[in-house]
């Protein structure tokens, strides 16, 4: 399992410590830690054999984060009350689970943690992929940041991978951050194009992306994607200078 931590501003030295054990117990290696404020020292004594981990951990920022990892999965205990609040539309821990599986290692995952005490800004979960939100059934919902983790790092974990795939000549690849972000432009551009509402603009790029993230799209099928979208963007505007 080839999964990346990031934790936002951790105040709480004995939180870090924790997050740092758990990911030694799943195999995990790769902490990075987004304008830390905890006691560094302090943290030591709380991750046990998961020292070398915490040891490792980078200092980024979030912009960071999103250059390095094809997908990012932010956290939230509040999850959308409307269906127009895309930001906070959320999966189950057991669909990230799923999602991983089904990458086959293709593309890179980083979990993102929010602060112990508010949690990720709408700003933060707008830069990620997709959002996760752990219903515990109860009016309740806010964990602790290390056991909230474990949850989802035990759904991931209990997907063990199926039976190989059968190689073959043909080598599959799997759409880079790049094509991806090519295939936005288009949407962008075809948006603007055919006097798609402002304001509804900034929604349909999160549902792209979100859309995007929940599959394992080829290099080939966004190509196919970005294709129509150039043959549509000049088809509008031939139609323009017609007028």
């Amino acid at each position: 399992m080839d999964v990346a931590i990031a934790l936002v501003e951790p105040q709480y030295h004995i939180n870090v410590g924790h997050v740092s054990r758990l990911m030694k117990n799943f195999g995990l290696h790769r902490l990075y830690l987004v304008n830390p404020r905890y006691n560094r020292t302090e943290a030591v004594k709380y991750s046990t054999h998961g020292k070398d981990v915490l040891a490792a951990a980078k200092v980024v920022t979030l912009k960071q984060l999103r250059r390095k990892f094809d997908v990012l999965v932010g956290t939230t205990a509040i999850g959308a009350t409307s269906r127009l609040n895309i930001l906070r539309e959320t999966v189950r821990p057991e669909q990230i689970a799923k999602i991983i599986q089904d990458t086959r290692g293709t593309r890179r995952f980083c979990i993102v943690l929010g602060r112990e005490s508010s949690g990720l800004k709408n700003k933060e979960l707008a830069m990620c992929n997709l959002v996760v939100t752990i219903d515990t059934k109860t009016r309740y919902k806010t964990m602790n940041i290390a056991h909230a983790l474990a949850v989802l790092l035990y759904e991931i974990s209990k997907l063990k991978p199926g039976v190989p795939v059968k190689k073959t000549k043909k080598k599959i690849e799997i759409a880079s951050q790049q094509d991806i972000g090519l295939l936005l432009q288009y949407v962008d551009k075809v948006a603007d194009a055919g006097n798609y509402d402002l304001h509804k603009k900034p929604l349909l790029t999160v549902s792209v992306k979100k859309l995007l993230a929940k599959s394992t799209p080829t290099t080939k099928e966004v190509m196919l994607l970005v294709s129509l979208f150039r043959r549509s963007l000049l088809a509008i505007e031939r139609r323009k200078k017609k007028r």
